[in-house]
C-alpha cells in the first residue's frame, strides 16, 4: 500500500494542492496528516475543506495549532521558553475566525495521537510526542536515531510519524522507522512543499521525501496584501521573506 505523508500544511492552500495532486499522481491509497494543519498561513478553511474532501482516505492527528482552537490560546509557547505576543495571540484569533463550523467540527473530532495498523504495520502517529502531563516532549529539529526511540520510549509501533519541528528527519533501523517529513507549508525561500510516500509491501517498508514546487511567491503578495496582524513576522520566519 502506498501513504501519502504530511505534515505542518499551516493553512497554506497552494502548497496543499500541489502535493495532493502529487500523491494523485503516485496513485496513494491513504493520506496521514501529522498535524497543524490551520495556523500561520491565511487560507485555514480551504485547507481544511480540501481534507474533508479527502475524508475517505484521510488519517489526521491534532496538532498544536488545533488545540490552540479547541482548547484556547496558551500564555506561554515553544517549550515554555517564551510568553506569547499580543500579535501573535491576534494572528491566532484572526486565522480561527477564518474557520467555518463544519471546519471546526472535522477538527474537533480528531484524536491527538492514533496507533493504526496497515499491511501488518502498526504505525504510530502524532504531532510530537507527549510527556505524562499532556505537553510536548523537548523539541528536537534534526534527532538522532537513538534520540528519537527515546522521544518514543514505551510506544509500540514499527512506523513513527509526527512533525511540529518544520525540518525533515528520516532515521531507521532495521524495521523501525521514525519519520517527520518537515513543513508542508512553510516553504522559506525554496518555494517547495514537502511530504513523503511510505510503502508497505510484504511485509517491507520504503520510504520517499517529495519536494514539490509551487508558487509561493503568491503567497507571500497575498500576505502583503491582507496585512493581517503579524503577517511581517511570518513572511520572515516562515517564508524566508526579508
Amino acid at each position: 500500500m502506498k501513504i501519502g505523508i504530511m505534515t505542518d500544511v499551516h493553512s497554506n492552500i497552494q502548497a496543499l494542492r500541489s502535493v495532493l495532486k502529487e500523491f494523485d499522481n503516485r496513485k496513494v491509497e491513504k493520506i496521514i496528516c501529522c498535524g497543524d494543519m490551520i495556523g500561520i498561513g491565511i487560507n485555514p478553511e480551504e485547507v481544511v475543506q480540501a481534507l474533508i474532501e479527502r475524508k475517505n482516505m484521510l488519517i489526521a492527528v491534532l496538532g498544536n495549532h488545533e488545540q490552540y482552537l479547541l482548547k484556547g490560546l496558551p500564555e506561554y509557547i515553544h517549550d515554555d521558553k517564551r510568553k506569547m505576543s499580543i500579535e501573535e495571540y491576534k494572528n491566532h484569533k484572526w486565522n480561527h475566525s477564518k474557520l467555518s463550523k463544519s471546519s471546526k467540527e472535522f477538527l474537533a473530532r480528531l484524536e491527538i495521537s492514533k496507533t493504526i495498523e496497515i499491511e501488518g504495520k502498526r504505525i504510530f502517529l502524532t504531532h510530537y510526542p507527549l510527556k505524562d502531563d499532556g505537553t510536548y516532549k523537548k523539541h528536537i529539529k534534526n534527532p538522532s536515531l537513538e534520540e528519537n526511540r527515546v522521544m518514543f520510549k514505551g510506544i509500540d509501533a514499527d512506523i513513527f510519524l509526527y512533525g511540529h519541528t518544520h525540518t525533515c528527519s528520516i532515521n531507521h533501523i532495521e524495521e523501525k522507522w521514525y519519520i517527520n517529513t518537515g513543513a508542508l507549508g512553510c516553504p522559506m525561500n525554496d518555494n517547495i512543499a514537502k511530504a513523503g510516500i511510505l510503502e508497505i509491501k510484504n511485509g517491507k517498508v520504503e520510504f520517499k521525501e517529495i519536494n514539490v514546487k509551487y508558487n509561493a511567491e503568491e503567497i507571500i503578495e497575498e500576505m502583503k496584501k491582507l496585512k493581517f496582524p503579524f503577517y511581517r513576522e511570518i513572511l520572515k520566519i516562515f517564508y524566508g521573506y526579508i
